[in-house]
This record gives structure tokens, sequence and C-alpha cells, in this order.
């Protein structure tokens, strides 16, 4: 008896193991492969043996528990019937199976939900195979337990299911974002150990064209850069996004587009601190600088064009924040302004070339016949800027590597302002390598450089530009210096301005003289015995300097009141009644008289 019944047991997993293919339509599939063997009569003993198994298994588990004999042989009998209608097999047995799983699989598409196939949906046929194998719950040897009714549900969609259809179709057609995620690393605590990071997600970054353009392009970097472009030949559209201002949160919700839209970029380079940055479009290079929460820009450079006429930026670098840039057969730089001014003047300079056609008959480096740098002629194949060294541009050709040699003096000059404050020494050091015609150039270059202050070391320059940038520059205690080595007289030698002045009605006859506008422009910075000096010394110039030291005291009366009256009245004591200079006339008679 124990015998048959491990036998019966077996034929159950057997019947356990078919309703399990029933659940799926690869399963269905496999079925009516393994049955096309059987004939009808297996079918139908197939499908009693089932009912009866399900019937009689509770009665099997509690008769070989308590030795029941009458259990037991009511299960043998089930089990011997079961193994006789298998054995007869005919030709109608793979017809009726096929017809079985053609009719499941329709069922299949019907149900909306189906808790990976455990359950039946309302007003199916309780005596189907598939829902007398599906809802049978026998436990084998292994004590295995089906899913429970409450799982995650199997979704199938229906036929007819349009707003199922629409909702997958919005999927498909959505458009790219952007997400901004951040890393965030993790302090393993042990000396020269390396910690791990993990990236933390901000969020979707609202774009400010939205859907209109969907971002096809990105730029890293201590800004973000997000550009749109439809195809190769379309310019694009671009945005820089940043964070707002006030706002010290880690989201992508504070991050906001800065500035005006501008092209879509070819690339953009930043610096090694993060706080210059190139945006290459085309042939012309802007650069921008970035000091959170303030995104500037400095300015804007076209890059020289070889003799083919397109210019097609390779490669571009900071170094010691100066701009390097290749093209196709040359090597350009750009010296930058002062950055703390925001817009700044860009100076570049080509540096090599191999459009050059004939080669110098002196040594190009050394001989010195203009401040510019002259054109090193190079055999250069699409060439990239590696870095510096050892006072040269070292390049990464096609052919190999080559070094451009930086040793002209406005270059190296250059090259050591653009490196900080401290480098300012070295520089002064290449002046004596400039002749002095070349000074005011030179000068022009270094205020360009935001150091006017070092132009005014420069010993060949005039009087004039040593006045004009002491004023403009706010350099109090050099124009003091300049007016008492110079006097008077000089002042008015480079009074190149007066008679053609103008203001918003046109030309002026008499306009102010350099000598009033620095007494002026000493005195509102508190330079008071300077100008009572500059106004007497005016007293014995003539005419022409009675007049200014008149302005001069008049300026005067508003901080000192006794020297301002003396220097008026010896400037009008002279004046006679036909003068042409009516206001000296006038104060002598009715202010200085009355006051007297």
């Amino acid at each position: 008896e124990l015998a048959r019944l491990k036998t019966y047991k077996k034929g159950v997993k057997s019947m356990v193991g078919t309703a399990g293919k029933l659940k799926s339509l690869e399963g269905l599939r496999d079925l009516g492969k393994d049955t096309g063997k059987f004939g009808l009569g297996a079918v139908k003993g197939l499908t009693l043996a089932t009912v009866g198994t399900v019937k009689l298994t509770g009665k099997v588990a509690l008769g070989a528990t308590q030795a029941t004999t009458q259990a037991a042989s009511t299960a043998i009998m089930e089990t011997t019937k079961a193994s006789a209608n298998m054995a007869n097999m005919g030709a109608g047995a793979t017809k009726k199976m096929t017809k079985m799983a053609v009719s499941s699989t329709k069922g299949v598409g019907k149900v909306s939900k189906l808790t990976f196939g455990w359950g039946k949906k309302k007003g199916q046929d309780k005596k189907g195979v598939q829902g007398s194998l599906a809802d049978a719950e026998i436990d084998d040897e292994e004590d295995e337990a089906p899913p429970e009714r409450g799982g995650a549900p199997l979704v199938t969609f229906d036929e007819g299911d349009t707003e199922t259809e629409e909702r997958s179709g919005q999927m498909e057609k959505k458009y790219p974002w952007v997400e901004l995620r951040v890393l965030v690393g993790t302090n393993t605590g042990a000396e020269g150990a390396t910690g791990s990071a993990t990236a933390s997600n901000l969020g979707q970054l609202n774009l400010r064209s939205g859907n209109r353009n969907p971002p096809t392009v990105m730029f890293g970097g201590p800004v973000l850069c997000v550009g749109s472009k439809l195809d190769e030949s379309d310019e694009g559209l671009a945005y820089f996004y940043t964070k707002k201002k006030g706002q010290d949160e880690e989201s992508a919700s504070v991050y906001a587009s800065s500035g005006p839209a501008f092209p879509c970029p070819d690339f953009v380079a930043w610096d090694d601190e993060g706080t210059l940055c190139a945006v290459v479009i085309q042939g012309r290079v802007s650069v921008y600088l970035s000091d959170e929460p303030n995104f500037v820009m400095l300015g804007t450079a076209r890059l020289a064009s070889g003799s083919d006429g397109d210019v097609e930026i390779i490669s571009c670098r900071f170094i010691h924040r100066v701009l390097y840039c290749t093209t196709r057969s040359t090597v350009q730089c750009i010296f930058l302004g002062n950055l703390d001014g925001g817009v700044c003047h860009l100076d570049s300079f080509v540096l090599a070339s191999s459009d050059v056609a004939v080669l110098p008959s002196k040594t190009i480096v050394t001989d010195y016949k203009s401040l510019f740098p002259p054109t090193i002629p190079m055999p250069l194949n699409r060439p990239e800027v590696l870095g510096y060294q050892n006072g040269s541009l070292v390049l990464s050709t096609v052919s190999g590597i080559v070094a451009v040699p930086l040793g002209f003096p406005l270059l190296r000059i250059g090259t050591l302002i653009s490196a900080g404050s401290e480098h300012h020494a070295k520089a002064e050091k290449w002046f004596d390598a400039i002749p002095n015609s070349d000074h005011e150039i030179l000068a022009t270059f270094l205020e360009r450089r935001g150091v006017p202050e070092l132009a005014l070391q420069l010993p060949g320059i005039s009087l004039e530009t040593i006045v004009d940038m002491c004023m403009r520059y706010g350099l109090i205690d050099r124009l003091e210096e300049t007016v008492e080595m110079f006097g008077i007289p000089a002042l008015r030698a480079i009074d190149m301005s007066r008679g053609v002045s103008s203001n918003v009605f046109g030309p002026e006859e008499h306009g102010a003289s350099i000598v009033v506008c620095v007494g002026a422009y000493l005195l509102s910075h508190g330079r008071i015995e300077l100008v009572r000096r500059m106004a007497t010394e005016c007293l014995a110039s003539g005419e022409e300097g009675k007049r200014e030291a008149f302005l001069l005291a008049g300026l005067l009366l508003s901080v000192s009141g006794s020297d301002s009256k003396r220097v008026l009245q010896r400037a009008v004591e002279d004046v006679d009644d036909d003068s042409d200079w009516l206001v000296g006339s006038f104060v002598q008679k009715h202010i200085l008289s009355d006051s007297s």
C-alpha cells in the first residue's frame, strides 16, 4: 500500500506541474506539445483524475496519518483509472488540447488584472480545466506554498482599452529632460584610503525654453550650459543655468537661467580654478567670469583666419589666465583685462602658423622690430594645447609634439601680469627690453591688462598720458607728485583741448583749461594746499593765468574763505572797464567793493 501511495503522490505532482503550465501562453504551448502524443481518452482521463485528485487530497493525507485503509483503496482505484485512460491514445487528443490552449490564450487577453495566475475572474466556469487546476491547493513533499492572493498584480492591456493605449503613447513621446545629480562622498577614516561616492538626485531642471526646444547638447562645469539644435545646420539656442541669489539649498528648483540666449556653442572650456569660461561659437570666442551668484561676460574676440578664410577652433585652454586657442594651422593667444571691472579688453596675437610662406633671414625670437610679436612659421597640422613648459607652449600635432617659444618681450610681460600680482616685479624687468619709442603703446597694453600703475613706471610715456591715467584711475599721489615736479607751465603746454571742447549744443569757444580740471580734481580729494599754490602760481602767468587763478579761487571759497578772497582780489585788481573779461569786471565792482 505504501508503494502505491508514493506512486499516487508522484502522479499528483505531475498534475500540479501541468496546472502551472496553464498560467501563461508559453506554458500552454509546451503543454500542447507534450500532450500531442496522447489520445482523446487520455484528455478525459486527465480531467477525471484532476477532479478526483482535488476531492481526495485531504482524504489521502488523513489516511496516510491514521492508516485508514479505505481512503487508501479509493485513491489507488482513482489512480488506476487515470493510468488506464491515459494509456489510450487517439488522433483527436492533439486537436482538443490545441483548442483548449487557444481558448485559454484568448482568456488571458480579456483579463485586466490577474495576481500572478492565482484566483479567477468573476463568472468563470468553476468546472473548467483552468479553474480546477489553478484553485487546487496541494502541498507536496517540500511544503512549497503558493503566492498569496494579495501579491503584486500582473497587468495586461485589453484590446479595447483606449485610455491605456494613450497613456503608453505619451510615455513614448516624452521629451528629453535634464536631471541634476550631486556626488556625495564618504570618508573612510583610514589614512591614504579613498572614500566612496554616491550620486544623489537633485531633481529635474526647469528649462527656460520648456518643451519648445528640447535639450540636445549639454556642457558641464561650475555653470551648466544647456543647448538645443534641430540638426547640424541649425544655429541652435543655449542658456546658462546658475543658482538663484541667496539660495543655499541643494535642489534643482533653485537653478535658473542666467543671461540672454545665445547660439549653441561648439564647445566650452574652463580654467583650473573654475572661474573663467571660454565659449566657442564658430570662429569667435566669448570669455565669461563665474563669481557666484554672478556670471558676467568679460568680452569677445574673433580669431584671425588663415589663407583659406575659414576659422575652425579645435582646442582652447587657459594657462595662467591667458587663453590659448588653436585652429587647423595656427596657434593664437588671448590676453584678458581687469577681471574686477566687468567687461574688459581682449587682445589676441597669432603666435605660430603654417601659412607663413617665407622664412625670415634673422632669428625671429631675438630680433626686435616691433612691439607686437611676429608670427613664427611652423608646420602645424591640427595642433592642440598641452601645457606650458620652460617658457614655451607645448602643442600636440598630427606629426608629433612641438613647442612654440614665448620669449618675445610683450608675450613675457603679458603672461607674467596675467599670472598674478606676485609676478608684477618680474614683468617690470622686461620693460628695459622695449625701447622708449614704444612705451606709449606698451602703456596702452598695460592699461588694457588692468595695471595702469605699472604703465606709469615707464620712462618714455608723455606727461599728458600720466595726467590722463592718474585722473581716470584715481592715482592721486602720483598726480600730486607730477604737478609739483612739472609745474603749471608744463600742464599748460599739454593743454590741447582748449578752444575745442564741446557740449550738447556744439563746440565751445572757451573751454576749461587742463590746469583748472586738475585743480578741481585735486580739491575734490582734499588736496587744498596744493590747489592754493596752483592758484598763486597762475597769478604770475599773465592774463590767461589770472583767469585760471580766479576759477581756482572760486572753488576754494567752499573750503577756505580767507585764502580764496586774497587770490580773487589779486586776480581782478588790474581788470580795465573796457576788458572783454566781463566776469572779472563785475566781481571787482560789485562783489569785492561791497565786501570791503
